[in-house]
């Protein structure tokens, strides 16, 4: 049997494939483990081992792949070639490229490219000694992600997931998730090119992001404007819970929510300029541990008293109004709650710009909230959550989930404040604008970031403030962490010289989803203000 060659991409290649596919063909090759064992023999390295791919190999985009039959002395030359024309089963009459077959051959490029892409950030590293300490510091960065999504708006959830009926709304939670996922990706690459091709520390905050990489003071303004209105509303919504929950946890002294919630403000402002970046990483940590704790005591017996699991899985929605109403009204909340992207920046420089371990951190730490809310949703809509609180230990461990909750999610929105507020401070009064390091956030950039939000607290008398993160779902998120990173991580990839292409299925997803996701806002307003 004739033998074929796959010769080496420094010769001709044609074939426009992924990555992905490539180390598909290639481990499965010993004549291309010989001709890389050969190479690296050259270069004084050490001969790979059974199917062992050089990082280089597993992850370059070649153009095209020339297959040779030594036999016959010919070569078939697949890919651009191929893009264009094929040989049909009758000999070398060749069958043209029509609109439909390009559209195909680039909608399969495109999803291969986006898989590949994803899959590529995952790269499992080699073990050594410092793998301990590096997977710590992913679950560190992970559960500094799950804190600060996981606040107290999960307390309004289980009335909007009713509206559309658990099922529907377990769906939501999922592709939500994976929404933002897409979006907290692109930051997360927006931040570490940054650093790559900047001599100085990347920049942390939003209103940085467009400086840095649009060169626009305006786009900066704008950007870190959006940024500072929905971290205040998630803060002030934070804040005014915690007023209501120490006043009704300690009903005995007569404590006015209005004046705990200050409290809680000021012991939030001072935490966080004494302590370092760190420091408070690790305050919010420790929240997070005693929710999850507190989370396990308390669902277990929920979930134990929910007495009809099938039927509140499957049951309907309770929006008299139908399901679109319902949905509009959920989907909004249901994404605020899972926004984390206002961390993303701080998380990279935690994991030192390394974009697998920002990778896993982001995943992870932005899965575990989509888990914790949907439990949370069942326990209450199916009656055990009543039930458990009723007990003095499922009281006490309501209590310190909810307490852990609040503490963690205002923790990150006052560090993603500061760093917009560290921004603004700079910028007027340092010319070294986000290249100088800070560890530690000074009082004027603390005191804006906190005060703001516990006066709106303070005027509205500790309301309820669910309007707030309505508002910030429908209109503010879908461009802050929907068109903001597509227009980000475009300008960024021009200034580093790479090709322009085609809008990515990400960028389409997301760009689609904040349009689609602002529009039936819109149009449920409208019809509202009709009926």
């Amino acid at each position: 049997m004739p033998r074929k060659v796959i010769t080496y991409p420094t010769t001709k290649l044609t074939m426009k494939k992924s990555g992905l596919l490539l180390l598909a063909s290639c481990s499965s090759s010993s004549a291309f483990q010989q001709v890389v064992n050969s190479n690296r023999l050259q270069n004084g390295n050490v001969p790979l081992s059974g199917n062992r791919i050089p990082q280089a190999v597993r992850y370059m985009q070649p153009s095209s792949i020339e297959i040779s039959d030594d036999s016959k002395g010919r070569s078939r030359r697949l890919g651009n070639q191929a893009e264009k024309s094929f040989k049909s089963s009758s000999g070398d009459k060749r069958v043209p490229r029509t609109e439909l077959l390009a559209a195909t051959l680039d909608s399969v490029e495109d999803i291969d490219n986006t898989v590949a892409s994803l899959l590529g950030r995952f790269e499992i590293p080699t073990p050594g000694p410092n793998t301990v300490e590096a997977a710590t510091k992913v679950l560190s960065a992970s559960l500094l992600i799950t804190g600060n999504t996981v606040g107290s708006s999960m307390f309004v959830l289980p009335d909007a997931v009713g509206g559309v009926g658990l099922m529907n709304g377990s769906a939501l939670f999922i592709g939500l998730y994976l929404y933002n996922l897409i979006s907290g990706f692109l930051l997360a690459d927006v931040a570490i090119k940054l650093h790559e091709s900047s001599e100085c520390e990347v920049p942390a905050s939003f209103k940085d992001f467009a400086d840095a990489a649009m060169k626009s003071e305006a786009a900066g303004n704008a950007i870190g404007a959006a940024s500072l209105l929905i971290n205040s509303c998630f803060l002030a919504f934070g804040i005014s819970h915690a007023g209501h929950l120490v006043a009704n946890t300690l009903p005995g002294f007569g404590l006015e929510p209005t004046m705990v919630a200050a409290g809680f403000a000021t012991i939030l402002a001072i935490a966080s300029f004494t302590q370092t970046n760190h420091g408070l990483e690790k305050i919010a940590n420790v929240a997070v541990m005693v929710l999850f704790s507190s989370f396990a005591s308390l669902l277990l017996p929920s979930l134990a008293n929910v007495a009809d699991p099938m039927g509140t899985l499957l049951a309907p929605g309770t929006n008299p109004e139908g399901f679109g109403p319902a949905a509009s009204a959920a989907i909004p909340l249901i994404l605020s709650s899972l926004t984390y992207q206002n961390i993303v920046p701080s998380i990279t420089k935690l994991l030192d710009f390394d974009r697998t371990k920002s990778s896993v951190a982001i995943a992870l730490g932005s899965f575990l909230p989509v888990a914790v809310y949907i439990a949370w949703c069942f326990a209450a809509l199916g009656g055990g959550l009543d039930n458990s609180t009723t007990s003095g230990a499922g009281g006490a461990a309501f209590t310190a989930f909810s307490a852990s909750a609040l503490i963690g999610s205002c923790v990150a929105c006052i560090m993603s404040l500061a760093e917009e507020y560290e921004s603004i401070i700079s910028s007027a009064f340092s010319s070294d604008q986000y290249c100088s390091v800070k560890d530690k956030f000074s009082i004027p950039a603390v005191t804006m970031a906190v005060a703001p939000p516990a006066a709106v607290v303070l005027a509205t008398g500790c309301s309820d403030l669910t309007c707030a993160l309505h508002f910030c779902g429908a209109f503010v998120t879908p461009f802050l962490y929907g068109l903001l990173p597509i227009m980000l991580f475009q300008t960024i990839t021009k200034k580093d010289g790479e090709i322009a292409s085609s809008p990515s299925l990400m960028s389409t997803i997301l760009a689609g989803g904040a349009v689609g996701f602002i529009g039936q806002e819109i149009i449920h307003d409208i019809s509202q203000m009709i009926a």
